[in-house]
């Protein structure tokens, strides 16, 4: 929803803070506009996992991807890991349940463990609400945390409610690394 001025000036606070600025292409104009602005690395959601040839395109870029696995199916996570595995620069899958906000009895974070089986960075996206489904999977062996966040859960839109606002996500940032040091080497 933001301009592409507004890209450009976020781009730009990212690069002189030192954040790694990076976003979701939906198509093939917002691939070549991300491309010129000289994006590091590119999100695709798992509403276009499925979308082989924009994927292939996303891929000819150089960049590293990750990818949402939600609403896929097992052969279709093989079908395209295979595709990032002989095209892509570098990747990671993210385990992510698509309903928001998630159920816990359906968010089935095990299932890491299926998708470390077909590549070595794996991550999780969550859509629940309360921050131990993502410390969890920290301990699981996640690479990648990615959550939604808000000012404001009453804001209008519909991610708004499996969103952390800022005192959550400040709560989860602290118990994730409480965990990777309690990991150890």
């Amino acid at each position: 929803e933001l301009s592409r001025d507004e890209h450009c000036e976020l781009k730009i606070f990212c690069d002189q803070n030192k954040i790694l600025y990076f976003c979701t292409p939906w198509d093939e104009g917002s691939l070549e506009f991300l491309t010129d602005m000289d994006v590091q690395l590119f999100k695709i959601a798992s509403a276009d996992f499925t979308n082989i040839e924009f994927i292939k395109k996303v891929c000819k870029t150089g960049k590293s991807i990750i990818l949402s696995t939600g609403m896929t199916t097992e052969v279709e996570i093989n079908t395209v890991t295979e595709i990032l595995k002989n095209n892509a620069k570098e990747f990671a899958l993210l385990h992510c349940n698509s309903s928001y906000p998630a159920a816990f009895d359906d968010i089935n974070l095990n299932y890491m463990n299926k998708l470390m089986e077909r590549h070595n960075i794996v991550g999780y996206s969550g859509h629940e609400r309360g921050i131990s489904v993502s410390i969890a999977a920290v301990a699981l062996g996640a690479k990648i945390i990615e959550r939604h966040f808000t000012f404001d859960r009453s804001m209008e839109g519909p991610d708004h409610l499996a969103s952390l606002e800022p005192e959550e996500f400040k709560k989860m940032v602290e118990g994730i690394r409480e965990v990777e040091k309690a990991l150890g080497n």
